[in-house]
């Protein structure tokens, strides 16, 4: 069923805490972070760029989500310090997040940015494993062959 995009927002506004898991050709690793959002449903964090998130995010960008009841994929990316781009979401970030604004002017504090691929909703309503879906990236979606419920037989 298609997700709805009010119910993403509504999830979004109400969660302040996202979990992020990434992974480069030798470690995987998850992480919690503070996010902000636009209209576009893009996500933004603020992080060091030694951590092992942001390294494996340098090396592999695709990234899997977490928001309350919302999976997400998405292309994660540092937004280059100072540019233009940088400014306009940082107003984002800082919006929600006033508290951090000074910690973006430590060194290696970068701006990241999770363009969406997916969004995913578990919907207990529809089934015990339904889940709504938002398809941004349709070759991405298809290529990863996403689960679908389906009825199993009994052992």
């Amino acid at each position: 069923m298609r997700l709805n995009f009010e119910t993403v927002k509504g999830i979004l506004e109400r969660e302040k805490l996202l979990s992020l898991a990434t992974a480069n050709s030798k470690y995987p690793d998850n992480s919690v972070v503070c996010f902000a959002y636009d209209d576009n449903f893009h996500l933004y964090f603020g992080s060091y760029s030694d951590t092992l998130k942001c390294r494996n995010i340098e090396e592999n960008p695709y990234v899997a989500v977490t928001v309350g009841t919302l999976q997400i994929h998405g292309i994660a990316k540092i937004v280059p310090y100072d540019s233009e781009e940088y400014k306009n979401k940082r107003e984002v970030y800082d919006k929600r997040f006033q508290q951090y604004a000074a910690v973006f002017e430590k060194i290696n504090n970068e701006l990241y940015e999770i363009t969406p691929l997916v969004i995913w909703n578990f919907n207990t309503s529809l089934g015990e494993m339904n889940r709504d879906e938002l398809i941004f990236d349709v070759d991405y979606y298809k290529s990863i062959n996403p689960y679908k419920f389906h009825e199993y037989d009994n052992r």
